[in-house]
């Protein structure tokens, strides 16, 4: 099946992927009349995991749209998970108008099918031993429920990054710009910073109450020995070069557009500078 192949990369620990497959096994064992009661077990478990760590009860419950629902004896329901999965902390309402992300939808998909695999965890005459397209209909089903949530979590992040790039981007200049970058001022006894370039943005976790965005980008910096007038007089030496540079950012899930850097947590690479400049002197070295 292609949705199975889909999944299959969505999966975040050895465990998941383990049961995963295992579950496979059991659909594939086309002889065994018990072949869709065991997925069916072990799918529901791999559900129950993959919310466990991604959407533990202690987060769900500081987030201000949880209410407890009274039918569960955590107040924790199967559809609080889903929207934490999905967009965290967030307001239902900011993820389905600004992410424009179904939230309802995925949930109602998800809840339905673990409920169908429930009934077959329970052998009986009507669960017991069914036609091939049925365990494939059933099959496809839950993974396509399961795939439906884990992508809508990954767009939700896709587009928060697209609607707040700008002020991340502003951010991060600004950090630079008025941060003293101690591996650069080792290299030279003076530099300047060119252009800032901003390459990756990620969204590393939509919490509770913040949203973590990790950067990646480079810095365009010149480097300068020796004051102006010995570089005007030949005795000191300008160049210009290109570094990596990363930075974690954060935002609150009531304002996800002001974001501001973690204190410390920029960082610039000058090794590949280092390694190039110890290189050059063991080929000048006699």
């Amino acid at each position: 099946m292609e949705i199975i192949e889909k999944l299959r990369p969505l999966l975040q620990t050895k465990f998941q992927r383990d049961l995963f497959e295992a579950a496979l096994v059991s659909v594939q064992a086309a002889q065994n009349p018990l072949r869709l009661n065991n997925f069916s077990t072990a799918f529901r478990e791999l559900v129950r995991d993959i919310f466990d760590y991604l959407a533990p009860n202690e987060k769900i419950k500081q987030c201000s749209w949880y209410v407890p629902d009274p039918t569960s004896a955590t107040g924790v329901t199967r559809a609080h998970r889903v929207s934490f999965v999905i967009h965290g902390g967030l307001a239902p309402q900011f993820a389905e108008e600004e992410l424009d992300i179904d939230v309802q939808g995925e949930q109602k998909l998800l809840v339905k099918a673990v409920a169908t695999l429930s009934k077959f965890t329970h052998v009986t005459p009507a669960t017991f031993n069914l036609p091939v397209n049925d365990v494939d209909k059933y099959v496809s089903q839950a993974c396509e429920a399961l795939y439906g949530v884990l992508v809508a979590a990954e767009n939700a992040k896709r587009v928060l990054v697209g609607a707040i790039a700008e002020q991340i981007e502003e951010e991060v200049v600004a950090a630079v710009i008025s941060e003293t970058i101690m591996s650069v001022d080792e290299i030279a006894s003076h530099h300047s910073i060119d252009e800032v370039e901003i390459g990756d943005i990620e969204v590393v976790g939509i919490g509770a109450k913040e949203i973590e965005f990790l950067v990646h980008g480079s810095i365009e910096v010149e480097l300068q020995w020796g004051s102006n007038s010995d570089v005007r007089n030949d005795n000191g030496a300008l160049m210009v070069e290109n570094f990596p540079l990363s930075m974690r950012l954060k935002s609150s899930v009531g304002d996800p557009s002001k974001v501001e850097g973690v204190e410390d947590s920029l960082s610039v690479d000058t090794s590949d500078w280092h390694d190039d400049y110890l290189d050059h002197n063991d080929e000048q070295s006699p």
